[in-house]
């Protein structure tokens, strides 16, 4: 209802019947309700309507409501006397020009609903202050006017009086209750729709707290102080104005409690009572004057801080229910968060939940920016929307993708949405965009509570979907067996960076042994432990560190716990595996190389093994490091040769020092003849390249006579030796 210019309004403004006759029915009910009394021979006015009546049809019909005036002008001098005519001028003047004013400084939201933060102040200052001090000024001039006998003194007298306070004040009290009063009045008349639009913002602005019991003991107290404020008695404390300040907390608390909308008319209703029996709680004696001063001031300080309180109670209200709503919404697509999931799933429990997510969003967003994930999710949301049933539901989580609420959904429709997500085409840039989506479902009984642990899950099954290409359920045993893996890895996630933090790595030497009779060299193996004390393969926890950009730190520890070592036995020498990603870091080789200063260590003892992947790709970085390790002093070793492809044509254009050949043909070169021949020709290559070979996986002592007939420089495996602590060489 907040600053409504609604549809009624204005079809209300395109009729001219009720502003026409509106005007004089309105004004003839002010005079009613408003409260006149003689004081020393002159009217008081107690609680005046009648410019508030005036106002709010101004306000509610604009310049449509001018016939309507002239009417009600016509009628008054017809059929009132002239003072009331020459009254009802002055009310009109005043009301004329503040609206005026009002219109032009709020334009077309002149006609909103009463409540409005923005408006209020405007409405307080013009509608109400401005109105009354219009028409005061105005009755006093024609008073003056129509006086043929008047001295200054007489003038001073007449203006600034008690009388002309009370009467400012009861105008002010008017037309800051009184306007939203029939304002709402005519509303309703013209529509009656609009009566249950009121009630509704009631209903809706009725605190959560206040419950029936408050609200009634409210009630109670308001009546039996108003009672005691109407009683024509004096001999009690509770029977004077004295009630009329234990009332003003109560309507405060209204105000705050039960809201805007409902407490100024019934405040309104209340000062109406009040000034119909204002003899009844003021004595008319001597003090009568200043008492009623000091009540009228009370009441219209006391009716400012109402509305005010009122209003701005509203207006927090509503922004908190917006910040509430932004809680729950994803700014970038104004969809439904996972906020709004778990309270959802909360309130169905035996709901289900399904994730759809597109891997490819990562890698497109890279390139268009993150809106272009957000639009196509929005897209594709919308997409989906028809297929939803009753109170389904669709969200919106950045880091994984959409979440849908079905409920209890069969495999036919799952295997729909399924294949909706996946033939959805996004046109972007003139092209039709299409992604490949996986979906992952699940009841949400269990996760009620940790809706977050259910959207990880969820992203681990839609990785199989997409796989298997159809939905996948949480706890099928396939997708079981695929979080197990997960959980596996993030684990070892775990223990990889707090044995890098602990300086926790086990470093472990293995003899590389020449056959023709040169000193041995040892190969550096790294190990970590897990929790418990045991071992965890290398090749489970570094691919892990890969993933997580900690290998070219691992890397950095081993080459600096090696050199370390090597300066206690400067005369041994070792290789060291580097991984992909260190390779290619521009800084590595200026790094190791303030290493080996730093230990005083000399480079031709350090062989860095690199991958053949590394070693013979066109990658820059990659040539430079290797070039430039060379130009350090260091060797360099192709490390699993054979693995890759094309490795004898790509080999004449690298430069190392050691060819090591994959322990695949090794292991089998006694037994497979292709293993043999292509043993011998990686050998035939290295020696015209002048690279010395390294045949790994030398298990058992027919490999290794089979080796050294081939020629082959070094030899590595258990059979040659097994593994031992670096820390144990002597």
């Amino acid at each position: 209802m907040d600053s409504i210019a609604s549809d009624s309004t204005a079809h209300t403004n395109k009729r001219w019947g009720l502003p026409l006759i509106l005007p004089c029915l309105l004004y003839a009910l002010a005079q009613l309700l408003s409260s006149h009394i003689i004081a020393d021979g002159r009217v008081l006015v107690v609680y005046d309507l009648e410019l508030a009546a005036l106002s709010a049809v101004l306000v509610l019909f604009g310049y449509r409501a001018i016939p309507g005036l002239i009417l009600l002008i016509v009628c008054s001098v017809l059929f009132r006397p002239l003072t009331h005519t020459r009254e009802l001028l002055v009310y009109l003047a005043a009301a004329l020009i503040s609206h005026a004013i009002y219109a032009k400084s709020t334009g077309w939201r002149s006609p909103s609903s009463f409540g409005c933060i923005k408006l209020t102040t405007q409405r307080i200052i013009w509608l109400c202050l401005c109105n009354a001090l219009l028409y005061t000024a105005f009755r006093e001039v024609i008073f003056l006017v129509t006086r043929t006998h008047l001295y200054p003194g007489m003038v001073f007298e007449h203006v600034f009086n008690a009388q002309t306070l009370v009467r400012i004040q009861g105008v002010m009290n008017g037309c800051v209750t009184g306007i939203p009063l029939f304002y709402t009045v005519l509303r309703v008349i013209c529509s009656p729709k609009y009566a249950a639009v009121c009630l509704k913002s009631i209903a809706a602005q009725f605190s959560e707290n206040v419950g029936y019991t408050r609200f009634l003991a409210w009630a109670a107290s308001l009546l039996i102080l108003m009672v005691c404020l109407n009683m024509p008695l004096k001999n009690n404390v509770f029977f004077t104005f004295y009630s009329l300040i234990l009332i003003f907390p109560l309507m405060l608390w209204s105000a705050v409690r039960i809201g805007y909308i409902f407490t100024v008319p019934f405040w309104t209703v209340m000062l109406i009572v009040l000034g119909k029996n204002n003899e009844n709680y003021i004595t008319l004696n001597d003090d009568y004057m200043l008492h009623q001063v000091l009540v009228s001031t009370a009441i219209f300080v006391f009716t400012l801080t109402i509305v005010i309180m009122g209003v701005l109670s509203r207006f927090n209200k509503l922004r908190f229910e917006q910040l509430l709503d932004m809680g729950l919404t994803d700014p970038m697509t104004n969809m439904p968060n996972l906020r709004a999931l778990k309270a959802d799933i909360k309130a169905s429990p035996h709901s289900t939940v399904c994730l759809i997510q597109v891997p490819e969003m990562e890698l497109f967003s890279r390139r268009y920016g993150l809106h272009f994930r957000a639009r196509y999710q929005k897209k594709l949301a919308e997409f989906l929307r028809n297929q939803l049933k009753g109170e389904e539901k669709i969200y919106y989580h950045a880091g994984y993708g959409l979440l849908l609420k079905l409920n209890e959904p069969s495999w036919g429709r799952l295997s729909l949405l399924y294949k909706s997500a996946n033939t959805f085409r996004y046109s972007h840039n003139n092209q039709q965009l299409g992604f490949r989506s996986g979906l992952g479902y699940c009841r949400a009984t269990q996760f009620c509570n940790d809706v977050y642990s259910l959207t990880g899950k969820l992203g681990i099954v839609s990785g199989l979907s997409l796989v298997n290409g159809k939905p996948e359920n949480l706890e099928a045993q396939s997708s079981r067996i695929l979080e197990s893996y997960i959980v596996g890895r993030t684990d070892i996630r775990t223990v990889l960076q707090k044995t890098l933090d602990n300086d926790a790595f086990v470093l472990m030497a293995q003899p590389i042994v020449s056959t023709r009779g040169e000193e041995r060299y040892h190969e550096i193996l790294l190990r970590m432990l897990d929790e418990e004390g045991r071992f965890i393969p290398p090749d489970r926890f570094l691919p892990v560190a890969t993933e997580a950009g900690l290998a070219p730190d691992i890397d950095f520890w081993v080459i600096r716990n090696t050199l370390k070592t090597m300066q206690q036995h400067p005369d041994r020498c070792f290789s060291i595996n580097l991984a992909p990603v260190t390779v290619c870091r521009a800084s590595f080789v200026h790094d190791v190389q303030l290493l080996l200063t730093q230990f005083g260590v000399d480079p031709h003892r350090i062989i860095f093994e690199i991958t053949e992947a590394d070693a013979l790709s066109d990658t820059e970085q990659s040539q430079n490091t290797v070039r430039a390790l060379k130009s350090l002093g260091c060797r360099v070793a192709i490390d699993d040769f054979g693995t890759g492809f094309s490795s004898h044509a790509r080999l004449r254009d690298v430069s190392a020092d050691i060819l090591k050949i994959d322990g695949s043909f090794i292991r089998e070169i006694t037994e497979s003849e292709v293993s043999h021949y292509i043993v011998e020709s990686f050998c035939h290559v290295a020696k015209m390249k002048n690279m010395q070979v390294v045949a790994e996986y030398v298990e058992n002592e027919n490999i290794q006579r089979c080796l050294e007939r081939m020629n082959v420089d070094w030899l590595q495996g258990y059979h040659i030796g097994k593994p031992v602590p670096l820390l144990s060489l002597t």
